[in-house]
């Protein structure tokens, strides 16, 4: 149906539906003709009676029929008598029945509510009126009179309804007066309002174009939005204007305004420069902080038990256990034990977690201790950086493993409790997975071990980095400074895998195509991207039709968010043939239905679920107008807020980066043209290491060559040469190069990683 504007001029007659966490409502409205007509939007309780001008458009919907969908409303100046005392007498007013109504009216006139909120005097002389009714008469005036006002402000900025009701439910009746004081604070205060959209009602609102605050607020952004999305600690600062630039559309000859806006940023330390790099300083510190705990660490003093006591512990282990380490697993137990902080490093197959279960068993033995016992477990923390690496580290050490955050005290402040002045009571700290570690996390970990305390950290260095800043396994490891231990070797139980052959084949960036034709582990099967949701029917019909579900054994990794071969689109398809119930909640485009697969995006320490935690939804319960999703996540079962919908996705389909730290019996990779992009020899590697007993790749085999032989773009991070002590050349070849795509692609409610990892 064309969405052709309309105005439509009415009373409230009554509303039919209203939600108790949004603002949206059904209501029945009467026109000036005296027809009734169902209109529904986002608006507070409009008084019963009074006459309002709602702009929108006619829909058609299923069940209900023909609607009109209000986009915006202002409040009639052409009060009618009868509206009006049916207002003032309506239920907000209590005790103001229809007698003393109309006595306001008759006595004060259609202009009564304008003098009684000018002077509450006037109705001092109203017959029926007393003091009690007077002061809840003028103040629910007072009140709905401000609360209509800012409304209608916010609509002349020009937003639409949902960013309206948000403003409204963040800012309450200051939020017109917050943004005009200040748009870009929506930037740093509001989920979903990035620069650009801030930036067009600062625009809106009268700013100039080469206003100083604008400028200063697009390099802050474009530096947070630049090192965000490529990993970075840092930019340069030609890249940092070079960025801004691209943002603002300034041509070369206006470039000067924004390096004298830098200029000011720097010199009122809201950013910080060191040697041509400009840091944020949430991550020059983090990164200061974290250099100077790990050199320290490594001038200390070396643990209490020599390298000879900690071989001769070994071969009490072995003995106990009636197995034998390779001389490779031996040096690096020996390694780690008699060290302040070592890494140990390998592919899949090389014996990691046979290593770290060596490490905890040693250690027992050296402390006189019985593995497992509670006095280990006081001694010991063993860490991943999610929650289904730690389970997963868990069920192979059989010893108790937890999140990195959870070690560290994450509170509901975001912040974590355990510090420098408050650190872990714990002698041993060991770090799985310790590739997705970023800057900022990593400094909070060391900043938190006491002066004795040994740490491992143990990863793959091929695998794809953190998603957030920093390069920190890949640092530590180049830095030469820390005992590092290389696996190279496969394992004797892991060389018959092909799977593992396949990843080896990857990072040597040469295939063997005929491991697809044996059929043993490894498929590839062709697809466009126009057929990829029919390729992901059948596989998964087949999967289904052996008894399996799609919780756990089972998982699509998909490379982009966008496109008909994204990975919403992709969940959106799968959803809707494999779970086909009635039973659902719907924001915006979004649909979620009981018995999907849901994936958390953000860390929420109130609900104890973490960013990359998937869940399945049990129910959706809808009391009083309320609704709410129980959510299964991995055994915590929760009440999970319908406010906080935007931090939910469905996880039939994840992205490589989300799918790090976990393990799956099958995974489906697409490997299109359409992905290009974001197709590197890492995030491939990656995604192939994730499966365990079969990896089904789909799409073209140009497409998978090109891939294996595209290198991630370097890292620009600090610690290397912070802890090497000596300047590392930038790892950008062209440093006037301008980083354009900065998250905002006129989509509401889309995060900076939209079409990243």
């Amino acid at each position: 149906m064309d969405e052709t504007r309309e105005v439509l001029i009415g009373q409230i007659k009554g509303y039919l539906f209203q939600s108790e966490d949004s603002l949206y409502k059904v209501a029945r409205i009467l026109l000036e003709n005296n027809e009734e007509q169902i209109i529904v939007g986002y608006f507070p309780l409009l008084g019963e009676g009074l006459t309002y001008e709602f702009v929108g458009f006619y829909k058609e919907h299923a069940k209900y029929g023909k609607q009109f969908v209000v986009s915006s409303y202002t409040q009639s100046k052409n009060f009618t008598k009868a509206g009006l005392i049916a207002y003032l007498s309506s239920s907000r007013f209590i005790g103001i029945g229809p007698k003393l109504a109309t006595n306001i009216v008759e006595q004060l006139g259609v202009d009564c509510i304008q003098k009684i909120l000018k002077d509450d005097s006037c109705l001092d002389h109203i017959r029926l009126m007393s003091s009690a009714k007077k002061e809840i008469l003028s103040t629910v005036l007072k009140d709905n009179f401000e609360n209509e006002q800012v409304l209608i402000r916010l609509y002349g900025f020009g937003l639409s309804n949902t960013m309206v009701y948000r403003l409204m439910e963040h800012y309450g009746l200051d939020a017109a007066n917050r943004i005009e004081e200040n748009p870009y604070l929506l930037i740093y205060e509001m989920d979903g309002f990035g620069f650009k959209k801030s930036d067009q009602l600062a625009l809106n609102l009268g700013v100039d174009e080469k206003n100083p605050l604008r400028l200063k607020e697009a390099l802050k952004y474009a530096l947070h939005m630049v090192c965000y999305q490529q990993g970075f600690t840092f930019v340069t600062k030609s890249q940092l204007i070079s960025s801004t630039a691209a943002l603002l559309n300034f041509l070369t000859e206006d470039r000067h305004f924004l390096e004298d806006a830098l200029e000011e940023l720097i010199g009122h330390r809201q950013v910080i420069v060191e040697n041509e790099r400009v840091f944020e300083p949430v991550l020059y510190q983090a990164e200061i902080k974290m250099a100077e705990g790990l050199i320290k660490m490594s001038r200390q003093g070396k643990p209490s038990f020599s390298r000879e006591k900690i071989k001769q512990a070994i071969q009490e282990v072995q003995k106990d256990l009636e197995m034998i380490y390779t001389d490779l697993q031996q040096e690096a137990i020996v390694n780690s034990l008699s060290s302040k902080l070592s890494v140990i490093t390998g592919g899949p197959g090389t014996g990691k977690s046979t290593i770290i279960c060596g490490i905890l068993r040693t250690y027992a033995k050296l402390n006189h201790l019985v593995f497992p016992c509670e006095e280990l477990d006081m001694k010991i923390a063993l860490m991943a950086p999610t929650g289904r690496a730690a389970k997963r580290m868990e069920e192979v050490t059989h010893f108790k493993a937890t999140t990195i955050h959870k070690a560290l005290g994450y509170n509901y402040e975001g912040m974590f409790t355990k510090n420098e002045k408050s650190p872990l009571s714990v002698s041993l700290v060991i770090v799985d997975e310790a590739s997705m570690m970023d800057t900022e996390l990593s400094a909070s970990l060391i900043r938190a071990l006491p002066s004795a305390c040994q740490l491992i950290f143990v990863g793959d260095e091929n695998q794809l980095p953190s998603v957030s800043p920093g390069n920190v396994f890949h640092d530590l490891i180049a830095s030469d400074l820390f005992s590092t231990v290389r696996l190279r070797q496969i394992m004797r139980q892991a060389k018959d895998s092909d799977i593992i052959r396949f990843s080896n084949m990857i990072m040597e960036e040469q295939i063997d195509y005929r491991i697809f034709s044996a059929k043993k582990e490894v498929y590839f099967y062709p697809c466009e991207a126009g057929n990829l949701k029919w390729m992901l029917y059948k596989l998964l019909d087949a999967y289904l039709s052996s008894g399996n579900d799609l919780f756990g054994g089972i998982q699509v990794l998909i490379p982009m968010y966008a496109g008909i071969a994204g990975i919403d689109a992709m969940n959106e398809a799968i959803s809707n043939r494999y779970n086909p119930q009635e039973e659902k909640i719907v924001r915006e485009e979004r649909i979620f239905k009981k018995d999907d697969k849901v994936l958390q995006l953000k860390n929420e320490p109130e609900l104890g679920i973490m960013n990359g935690d998937i869940g399945k939804i049990l129910e959706i319960v809808k009391k009083e107008n309320q609704e709410i999703l129980v959510i299964d996540f991995d055994g915590k079962i929760l009440s999970y807020p319908t406010k906080n919908l935007d931090d939910l996705r469905l996880a039939y389909a994840i992205s490589v980066h989300k799918s790090q730290g976990s393990e799956y019996d099958y995974v489906i990779l697409p490997i299109l043209p359409c992905y290009s992009r974001m197709l590197r020899k890492k995030i491939i590697y990656t995604a192939a290491t994730r499966a365990k007993k079969k990896l089904i790749l789909v799409g073209q085999i140009e497409t998978l060559n090109q891939a294996i032989h595209t290198l991630e773009t370097p890292r620009q991070t600090g610690l290397l040469s912070r802890l090497s002590q000596k300047t590392t050349p930038l790892s950008f070849a062209d440093s006037n190069l301008p980083f354009d795509d900065l998250g905002e692609y006129g989509m509401e409610n889309i995060t900076p990683y939209t079409f990243m990892e």
